[in-house]
């Protein structure tokens, strides 16, 4: 059996642009994330799948804004402009 979250080769990482995706989670009873995953629907007032969609949209924002301080710490020379005001 693969271990929980680690990418498994050939199996993952090539998406069809072409073709929808299904992502099949099971949440057994216990499960620390099944707890919260039912609150989330049932204070949310949306589906499962919809939770789903956005927890996927706010890990993207998060390893988006990690890659970008890795960065900025690997080039400490490099200068950030900040937008201008008005």
């Amino acid at each position: 059996m693969a271990v929980r979250g680690r990418q498994q080769p050939g199996r993952t990482g090539v998406f069809p642009a072409d073709k929808p995706l299904r992502a099949t989670v099971m949440l057994k009873p216990g499960d620390y994330v099944r707890g919260l995953y039912e609150e989330l629907v049932n204070d949310m007032g949306i589906s499962g799948a919809e939770v789903l969609r956005e927890a996927l949209a706010e890990l993207h924002k998060r390893e988006t804004r990690r890659k970008v301080r890795q960065s900025a710490k690997a080039d400490p020379n490099r200068v950030e402009e900040l937008p201008k005001a008005g």
